[in-house]
């Protein structure tokens, strides 16, 4: 295991203060390893979303070089995006 000095904003402190005396955590320990795991998905989720942003646009492009493009106007966006407007379910 490794021990580590840092400092911390005091909002910060106070609120893993605040989650061991709640009951919800044992230890401060325990809040940081839980925040370092949401941290670490949070991460991940971003390398994924990443990695599929980068194969959209290489899907794009492998279009484009293909000459598989669709020509459209300001006013053809305008258009539908009223569309879809009109037809998305009120909240």
């Amino acid at each position: 295991m490794t021990t580590l000095s840092i400092t911390l904003r005091d909002e910060d402190g106070h609120f893993i203060e605040n989650a061991v005396q709640s009951g919800s955590y044992l230890t401060q320990s325990e809040v940081v390893a839980t925040a370092l795991e949401l941290l670490k998905s949070h991460e991940e989720l971003r390398l994924i979303r990443r990695e599929r942003l980068k194969k959209e646009i290489q899907k794009g492009i492998d279009e484009l070089d293909r000459g598989e493009t669709v020509e459209f106007t300001a006013a053809d966006i305008q258009r539908l995006g009223r569309e879809r407007l009109a037809s998305a379910e009120p909240r």
